[in-house]
């Protein structure tokens, strides 16, 4: 029997959901008092940090000597990145929004949404969407959550699992005054908040292409992460550009599932390497 690491997916995802609800919930209740919503923004912080640290959590108190060196070449291997889809990454996301700014033209739409920026004060949303976010997310995510669902079923599988979970994690920021996803969920039309968690998951199912094609490198998957936030925040897109965008990746999406069949055909698969007894 080979002595290789065996994921636990249930566990992540739990602990995970676990140590991003309560505070994101705690900071929903604290954040609706007068006066109190700088700590609604910390318990946001707190919430968002939980895939990383149940990742490495597990990682480092797994005794796999193998896991953990695994985890480190993902981060520091900058070979695994091939440079052709380097430039994908960067120019796809804001392709697409152009593209999709464009088409909302056609819907009445203003031309100003060509515009960056429209926050006064862009530098705090420039570091927590292209800097903080990506990063965070995509060591716990990548780091540990994608292999470990990858280990017990299929790539397509996992990519749409992942998708309807990772989905389902931004929940409770619907109930967080001051977050992106408190403000649509106070939209008059609720297709707005609808059309942001149906995104999540052509999103994951590119991202994980991206990242399976990269040799598994965690700096590609934050590039594109990065990227991703960066073309959805900083036009001053409407609403119903960015459906129009999520129409879009859902075509991307289903574009390279029936292309590279390959590579979503691909069957269960532990990466980890098998350690010596």
């Amino acid at each position: 029997m080979e002595n290789r690491y065996q994921y636990r997916p249930a566990r992540f995802f739990l602990m995970t959901g676990a140590a991003t609800w309560i505070p994101w919930l705690v900071g929903a209740y604290v954040a609706s008092e007068k006066g109190k919503e700088a700590y609604g923004s910390l318990l946001s912080l707190v919430g968002l940090l939980a895939p990383l640290a149940v990742g490495l959590v597990l990682i480092l108190t797994s005794g796999s000597r193998a896991l953990q060196g695994d985890l480190k070449s993902r981060i520091v291997d900058l070979r695994r990145i091939r440079p052709i889809l380097l430039l994908v990454a960067v120019a796809m996301p804001p392709v697409v929004m152009a593209a999709s700014i464009g088409l909302s033209l056609w819907f009445g739409q203003s031309r100003d949404q060509f515009r960056l920026f429209g926050d006064p004060s862009p530098l705090p949303a420039i570091m927590t969407t292209m800097v903080l976010a990506p990063i965070i997310e995509e060591l716990g995510w990548r780091g540990y959550g994608v292999d470990s669902l990858r280990a017990r079923m299929g790539m397509l599988k996992a990519s749409l699992l992942f998708g309807g979970l990772w989905s389902l994690w931004h929940a409770p920021l619907t109930l967080l005054p001051g977050t992106y996803h408190y403000q649509l969920a106070r939209m008059e039309n609720p297709l707005f908040l609808a059309n942001f968690f149906v995104s999540v998951v052509p999103a994951a199912i590119i991202a994980n292409w991206f990242y399976y094609r990269n040799h598994r490198s965690i700096v590609a998957a934050v590039l594109l992460h990065s990227m991703l936030n960066a073309a959805a925040v900083f036009p001053t897109a409407t609403q119903v550009t960015k459906v129009i965008a999520t129409l879009v990746y859902l075509a991307i999406a289903a574009v390279m599932v029936l292309v590279d069949r390959r590579t979503f055909g691909d069957g269960p698969r532990n990466f980890v390497p098998v350690e010596p007894s």
